[in-house]
């Protein structure tokens, strides 16, 4: 048993080692990591980023999995995932967050309340802390809008810190967390307004039906392949050159929306990153724009 596996058993967080990943990722694709954790309290994380500190041993850290391509090779290293971290508290004007509470959870307990701002989260598969990370957003939303501080971890200094506003930094797709990794959300507070009760729920309905009409949910995939380019969507440009239902191997471009690749026959990483190279080339060689990925790539540390 390592140094790490004695540290961790005595902390009684739990561990498992050579873990498959797939299960780990909506996309379902990727081989396994040497060493998983899976803290459950705020308490056990902290700990855990602090061992691995300690112990000089490299980690990627995994929210919900729902924008990420685990390689086939699997990972190197460690990896954190932060799902069961994932307590909620009620504030005056809106409620405090962890990082591994999934934003739908959030959004109906942000409508029982009577508090609307979130209506735009129901429908994504994330976590808190992936979110910020990102900025998450959707139907003209995003995290920017609703975020008024945010615990961090700092793994370089083995400090806390907190964040207010624009020091978040905020931009589309990306925030401060994206641009400095060493930084790490623990817990974000969110600053909604009042609102009708019925209506919020009625939004968010809304919502859930236009993202089960227009996207393939019942496949797996890791959402939007590419971010949106300065003009017009990722999407329709796809769509315009005509690479609807295109496949690499087990993995293609969406008959249902063209902005989502699917894990359609037992897909490989290769096959997703040899069909999004594809597709960036004909995007590129017709309408003269580069698609930037929006999917997370993990690869070996």
């Amino acid at each position: 048993m390592t140094l790490l596996e004695m540290l961790l058993d005595v902390d009684k967080i739990p561990f498992q080692k050579n873990c498959p990943l797939a299960p780990f990722s909506t996309f379902r694709i990727g081989g396994n990591a040497d060493f998983a954790v899976f803290p459950e309290t705020m308490e056990q994380l902290l700990v855990a980023l602090r061992l691995f500190r300690k112990c000089n041993v490299s980690y990627h850290l995994v929210g919900n999995g729902s924008n990420l391509l685990f390689p086939d090779e699997g990972l190197r290293g460690a990896v954190l995932f932060t799902r069961a971290v994932r307590r909620v508290k009620d504030t005056l004007e809106g409620m405090i967050a962890e990082c591994g509470a999934m934003l739908p959870a959030i959004a109906r307990r942000a409508a029982e309340r009577g508090l609307s701002g979130l209506e735009f989260a129901a429908g994504i598969p994330g976590t808190v802390g992936g979110a910020i990370c990102m900025n998450a957003g959707a139907h003209g939303k995003e995290m920017a809008q609703v975020v008024v501080k945010t615990d961090f971890y700092d793994a370089e200094n083995d400090t806390c810190g907190q964040l207010s506003g624009s020091e978040h930094a905020f931009g589309y797709r990306t925030s401060v967390f994206e641009r400095q990794p060493q930084k790490i959300v623990l817990r974000t507070q969110f600053c909604l307004r009042p609102g009708d009760p019925n209506a919020i729920r009625q939004t968010m309905a809304e919502n859930l039906a236009l993202r089960q009409k227009t996207q393939p949910l019942a496949e797996p995939s890791a959402g939007s392949a590419f971010k949106r380019p300065q003009a017009g969507s990722a999407a329709e440009l796809i769509d315009r050159c005509g690479l609807k239902g295109l496949s690499v191997g087990g993995a293609a471009v969406s008959e249902k929306h063209a902005g989502f690749i699917v894990n359609r026959q037992h897909a490989t990483a290769k096959d997703v990153l040899d069909l999004m190279e594809t597709i960036r080339e004909a995007v590129l060689a017709q309408t003269g724009i580069l698609l930037e990925p929006e999917i997370r790539v993990f690869g070996k540390i």
